[in-house]
């Protein structure tokens, strides 16, 4: 829908919230897609709707001087209706269960319901009703509430029940529940927020998180009340089941998978990265360096992982190894690869990649012991990228050096690059800054110590990412600049030519991850000449 009045029109429910709404605080703005360049914007107040698609709408409201929340506008469900829903959930329930062909996808199981939700009801109330009902075993669900009524089964049976406007809106990260209380999501432009989605009782919510383990083959129990497991989406799924191991109830956390990724220019506009940052890597990228994107939980280490990814040269052969299926390159020549409980382990998939002999391995994040593998990787000479959980280079080489992942000393400078990105406070709202980008340079055998040497920090007074290495990067000057044949001077314009594109691209907001895949392709190939656009070098100094 264009407009609020047409959504309006075709939705009631949507219409007698908004009016409930605008008595109280003024109409909300509607808003068919959201902007990212919301993100950067200050805003005192909030007062917007965005479809999620038929019947559901999402408000995000935020009076002067509180904070914001997020609420689902959806249909309301009379006493009448559950009565209609029970009644044909059950019935269907039965049918489904004596169907031969059982459906491959999530899609077929909705035709299905669909089909079936036909075949038994009947929606016109004739002096014969009983006789249908009697005969052919049908359903009577008055025509004004017949979709009302199937929607709401579908949403039960194949979808994600009271969750279900969380899992289809693109904007949110992170969902969250703990125990009946409201549930919490984390979205992509207005962050943190409370909802006014709740489960009634804990019985309700033991049945909801048991039905979807289930689905996915990973049942929780009180004997097993703790379940990792990943969505048909992608999406990762915690579970800790049973009030004997989470005090305040049985709790779950959705970590959601993104379809599209968040592009390198959309990081710039939001100044999680500088364009010269972002320049650093795609030459270094460009040049086989191996980069580790490091950081404490909710740093944004993987949506950079995925924006950096698209500085890997489009003909290159990748390998990506996961636990849940968060990477996406859109290199054609990608093979793709996931753990399977009892099947293979992170440890076994990298050895194969090993095999496979790509130009690049992605790896989701190391954890443990293919940790060792991956550095065995880089020594042989097949660059890696990956996520790791450490705030600081000092605390990612204690842990990398220690168990369970114990990657020795000497081994750690064939990583050549380590990124350390963190969630921090500015303005009073929480936002993901690249705080440093290291080089580590070599290992000292007398010391057991690993030299190191830092090229960008960011300057938290000043919120600006400040380049120590013009003409003393030891990384762009070993490696980089041999492999691209420049000369020192070369190299650090080509850096600034780098910067330059990518800041013009931001400015002229130029975000979709593709376009920018596309126009990084075109200049490596073509220089300034294949953009389609105009671009004004400028010193970076």
């Amino acid at each position: 829908m264009k407009t609020l009045q047409e959504a309006m029109a075709k939705n009631p429910h949507l219409a007698k919230y908004v009016q409930e709404i605008t008595r109280k605080y003024g109409e909300p703005e509607y808003y068919p897609e959201l902007s990212y360049d919301m993100k950067v914007k200050k805003m005192e107040t909030i007062n917007l709707i965005y479809p999620v698609g038929d019947p559901y709408y999402i408000h995000i409201f935020k009076p002067e001087g509180s904070e914001p929340e997020y609420r689902v506008v959806g249909p309301e469900y009379s006493e009448e209706d559950l009565k209609y829903f029970r009644e044909l959930y059950s019935r269907i329930i039965k049918r489904v269960s004596l169907i031969e062909r059982i459906p491959r996808n999530q899609d077929e199981f909705i035709s299905t319901i669909i089909r079936l939700t036909k075949e038994m009801t009947l929606t016109e109330n004739t002096p014969y009703r009983w006789l249908y009902e009697l005969i052919f075993d049908k359903i009577y669900i008055p025509k004004e509430k017949f979709y009302k009524i199937r929607e709401l089964v579908i949403r039960e049976l194949a979808q994600y029940s009271e969750i279900e406007p969380f899992m289809r809106d693109p904007y949110i990260e992170d969902i969250s529940c703990v125990g009946t209380n409201h549930l919490w999501i984390v979205h992509k432009i207005f962050g943190s927020m409370r909802t006014n989605i709740r489960f009634k009782d804990e019985e309700e919510l033991e049945d909801f998180i048991y039905r979807m383990t289930e689905l996915l083959n990973r049942p929780a129990s009180e004997v097993k009340p703790i379940v990792d497991a990943a969505l048909p989406d992608g999406s990762r799924l915690n579970v800790i089941y049973s009030k004997d191991v989470s005090i305040r109830g049985s709790s779950f956390t959705i970590r959601k998978f993104t379809k599209i990724p968040i592009s390198i220019t959309q990081l710039i506009l939001w100044n999680t990265i500088s364009p010269l940052e972002a320049a650093y890597f795609w030459m270094v990228i460009s040049a086989g360096a191996s980069v580790f994107i490091s950081g404490e939980t909710a740093a944004g280490k993987t949506t950079t992982l995925k924006a950096i990814a698209a500085f890997i040269d489009p003909r290159a052969k990748i390998y990506s190894v996961e636990d849940t299926p968060e990477i996406y390159v859109p290199h054609k020549n990608w093979e793709r690869t996931v753990t399977a409980e009892g099947k293979a382990t992170m440890f076994d998939l990298l050895k194969a990649a090993l095999r496979a002999r790509p130009d690049y391995i992605i790896v989701g994040e190391i954890r443990g012991e293919e940790g060792y593998i991956a550095f065995q990787a880089m020594q042989t000479g097949h660059p890696v990228m990956s996520t790791f959980h450490a705030g600081s280079v000092n605390s990612f080489i204690r842990r990398i050096s220690g168990p369970p992942i114990n990657v020795p000393k000497e081994y750690i400078p064939n990583l050549n690059v380590l990124a350390i990105q963190q969630s921090v406070v500015r303005g009073g709202k929480a936002v993901r800054r690249m705080i440093s980008i290291t080089e580590i340079e070599r290992y000292h055998a007398p010391s057991g110590s690993i030299i190191t040497r830092d090229v960008f920090l960011w300057d938290p007074v000043q919120d600006k990412h400040d380049f120590r290495a013009w003409y003393n990067s030891y990384i762009l000057e070993q490696m980089v600049a041999p492999v691209l044949g420049l000369a020192k001077d070369e190299l650090y314009q080509e850096l600034q030519t780098r910067a330059s594109v990518l800041e013009e691209m931001a400015k002229r907001h130029i975000t979709d991850y593709f376009q920018v895949y596309d126009l990084i392709r075109r200049y490596t190939e073509f220089g300034l000449e294949g953009l389609p656009f105009p671009v004004e070098v400028r010193e970076w100094q």
